[in-house]
């Protein structure tokens, strides 16, 4: 997030350099000035874990020496590609807000809750374009850097100071939101799947997922369901067994067939844009929009004549984003729902606009998610 144009004051930056030298601005992609850079995007572009997050030529004297700020702060020969790095990390970032919002906005209709907010970035990102309502829940207090954006971008995205509990498995008092988004926090969890439920079961209309699948998977590995530990954790030393592994890799499959057990039936996948991220580095990690069907909407009735053989009567199956799926006459169908009630043993099915066929349930589906994409 560029803040430039919001003409950060003297103080404000200032406050900015602390904040990056205690480590809570510096993973984040933002811009305060021409000498205050943040973002991960560096490191994660290259692989060179530990080059540095911050680019800060003058940081604070109280600082200077210290070797837990150096390992924050980058040199400076690297100045320029760790700006393009970061620019393609905030086009990322916009990304995810925009595929919410093409499927379900507009923002300024939702409320949204991003747990292990870090900085802060999609929830400001969401208060910036009118949300309801924006609340970031990390176990690292980052309120006063939630203090110094809001002041700069004039928003009031909320933080709150708790965080995923596995042990119980539960965030304490948390509330449900339209929209729960979830960056970058399931490759830290020994219990993914058990976080991911509950973050399904506070999300009442989407949730968006981004995390790390695997850096070695083929083409044909995409339907393998499995999870995959690497190391203990060596951010949170405290975390004891079972809850102690990191860089977990969940498959595709297993991610998306989750979220469509949770009831999410329509899932978008996140795509890479020409000035986004590496493609390597890209395609080792999954973005996944699930939404809920929308109760406003009902799905149109197929009536279904009083006589005749079960293969002549049409019969739901499911319903998959705008979409009926049914079978009639051996053959199976995606009829939109558009077109609203309809008798499908009185009409040319085939010849119905927008209508996908099928051998079987399975391939409409997959039909319907292809052209949804």
């Amino acid at each position: 997030m560029d803040l430039r144009t919001y003409q950060p004051t003297a103080a404000q930056i200032a406050t900015a350099k602390d904040l990056a030298c205690r480590g809570l601005l510096c993973y984040q992609p933002f811009i305060f000035s021409d000498a205050l850079q943040t973002g991960a995007g560096y490191e994660f572009a290259t692989g060179k874990e530990g080059a540095g997050l911050v680019y800060c030529p003058d940081p604070p004297v109280e600082y200077l020496g210290s070797p837990p700020v150096q390992r924050l702060l980058i040199d400076r020969s690297i100045k320029d590609d760790f700006a393009a790095h970061n620019q393609s990390l905030r086009v990322l970032y916009d990304s995810m807000v925009d595929l919410i919002d093409q499927h379900l906005g507009p923002i300024s209709d939702l409320t949204m809750a991003d747990i292990g907010c870090c900085a802060g970035y999609f929830p400001l990102a969401f208060a910036k374009r009118g949300a309801r309502r924006a609340v970031g829940y990390d176990l690292v207090d980052y309120g006063p850097t939630f203090n110094l954006l809001n002041e700069v971008l004039r928003t009031r995205a909320e933080f709150v100071h708790q965080g995923y509990i596995p042990e119980s498995q539960r965030i304490k008092g948390m509330d449900t939101f339209d929209v729960i988004v979830s960056i970058a926090v399931l490759v830290h969890l020994s219990d993914p799947l058990q976080h991911l439920a509950l973050l399904g079961s506070l999300a009442k209309r989407a949730i968006f997922v981004w995390t790390l699948t695997s850096s070695d998977l083929n083409p044909a590995d995409d339907e393998k369901m499995f999870i995959r530990y690497h190391s203990v954790n060596r951010y949170y030393e405290h975390s004891k067994f079972p809850f102690c592994f990191d860089v977990m890799q969940i498959s595709p499959a297993l991610l998306k067939t989750s979220l469509e057990m949770m009831g999410f039936t329509e899932i978008y996948e996140l795509k890479n844009t020409p000035d986004g991220m590496p493609e390597g580095w890209f395609n080792t990690q999954r973005g996944y929009l699930g939404i809920r069907p929308d109760p406003s909407k009902s799905a149109p009735k197929v009536t279904q004549p009083e006589f005749g053989l079960a293969d002549s009567i049409p019969r739901l199956i499911r319903a998959i984003a705008d979409y009926n799926v049914v079978s009639l006459r051996g053959q199976f169908w995606g009829v939109p729902q558009a077109l609203g009630p309809l008798d499908l043993t009185t009409v040319e099915v085939e010849k119905l606009p927008g209508i996908i066929a099928g051998r079987s349930p399975e391939e409409v589906v997959e039909k319907i998610r292809a052209i949804r994409r």
